[in-house]
C-alpha cells in the first residue's frame, strides 16, 4: 500500500483542488455533448451520441466562425510578430531610460481584456468618440468603426494588437539581449549588411523564442471572446464572430448545452493539435540547423 509522507500530505488539497476544478468540468462537458441537453427542456435529456457533433460540424455559422478566427488570429500574429520585433530592436540600442520606455510599452498588457474594450469602445464610437472627431478635424472623415463589415474585424485587430503586442516585443528583446555577439562581429568583418544579420542570424537564433511566443499568442488568439464580445458582439451580422463567442452564443443565448460543449471538445481538439504541430516544427527545424 502507497504510504503518503509528509509533504505528500501538503500538497494532496492542492491535487485533490486542481481534479474537482479542472477535472470533473472536463468529464460533465463530454458528458453534457453526448445528450439532447436544452436548458429550455429541463425534463428531456435522452442519449444522442454523435449527433451534437455532427450538427456542428454542419452548421454553416460554425463555419463562418471558423473563417472569422483564422483570419483574426493570422493576422493579429502576423502583425504582433513584426511590430514586436521592430520594438524589441529599437529598445536594444536605446541607452538612455531604456527601462523607462519598456516599462511604458508594457501598460496595454496590464490592463484586463474588459477595460481595454471599453476605452476603445467610448474611443470610437461615432458620434462622440474623440478617434472620429480627430479624423474629421484633419479632413478625413470618420466612420462607424464597429458597424460595417468591412471595418469591425479589421478594427477588432488593430485592438487586440495593441493590447498584446508588447508581449511578443519583451520577449523578442529578452531574446535579443541573450545573443552572443561573435557571430555578428564575425559576419560584420564578412561584409554583411543589416538585413543579412537579421536574417541569417538573428532570426534562426531566435527561432525557439518566437516559436513560444507564437504558440502562447495563437492559443489566446484562438478563444478570444471579451473583444468580440464587448466592442461587436460578432457583428455586424457575424462578421467578427469567432469560435469562442460562437460557443457562447450556443450555450447562453440559443441554451443548448450539448451542441456547445460539442463545440467546446472539437475545438480543444483542434487547438491542441495546432499549437502541437508548430512546436514539433520548430523544435525539429532547430535540430536540423543546429
Amino acid at each position: 500500500m502507497l504510504k503518503l509522507r509528509y509533504k505528500h500530505w501538503l500538497v494532496l488539497p492542492s491535487i485533490v483542488v486542481m481534479l474537482v476544478v479542472l477535472i470533473f468540468p472536463l468529464i460533465y462537458s463530454l458528458q453534457t455533448s453526448l445528450f439532447f441537453h436544452v436548458l429550455s427542456r429541463p425534463n428531456y435529456r435522452p442519449f444522442i451520441g454523435l449527433q451534437n457533433y455532427v450538427a456542428v460540424l454542419n452548421d454553416p455559422q460554425m463555419h463562418n466562425a471558423v473563417l472569422v478566427t483564422l483570419r483574426f488570429a493570422g493576422m493579429a500574429i502576423a502583425i504582433e510578430l513584426l511590430v514586436g520585433f521592430i520594438l524589441a530592436h529599437a529598445l536594444r540600442r536605446i541607452n538612455f531610460l531604456r527601462n523607462v520606455f519598456v516599462s511604458l510599452l508594457m501598460i496595454p498588457i496590464m490592463v484586463t481584456p474588459i477595460a481595454i474594450g471599453l476605452i476603445w469602445r467610448m474611443l470610437l464610437h461615432p458620434e462622440l468618440g474623440i478617434v472620429n472627431y480627430v479624423l474629421s478635424e484633419v479632413g478625413i472623415g470618420g466612420r462607424p468603426w464597429l458597424g460595417t463589415a468591412a471595418t469591425a474585424l479589421p478594427t477588432l485587430i488593430f485592438v487586440n494588437v495593441w493590447q498584446w503586442t508588447p508581449f511578443m516585443m519583451i520577449l523578442l528583446y529578452a531574446g535579443l539581449l541573450s545573443l552572443p555577439e561573435e557571430p555578428f562581429e564575425a559576419a560584420t568583418i564578412d561584409g554583411a549588411n543589416f538585413w543579412q544579420k537579421i536574417w541569417y542570424l538573428e532570426l534562426p537564433m531566435l527561432r525557439d523564442i518566437i516559436a513560444v511566443a507564437v504558440t502562447i499568442r495563437l492559443i489566446d488568439l484562438l478563444r478570444t471572446y471579451d473583444l468580440v464580445y464587448i466592442l461587436t458582439g460578432g457583428g455586424p451580422g457575424n462578421t467578427t464572430e469567432t469560435i469562442s463567442y460562437y460557443i457562447y452564443r450556443l450555450g447562453f443565448v440559443s441554451l443548448d448545452m450539448g451542441r456547445a460543449s460539442a463545440a467546446s471538445y472539437m475545438f480543444l481538439i483542434v487547438m491542441v493539435i495546432a499549437t502541437t504541430f508548430i512546436l514539433q516544427r520548430a523544435l525539429r527545424v532547430g535540430q536540423v540547423s543546429s
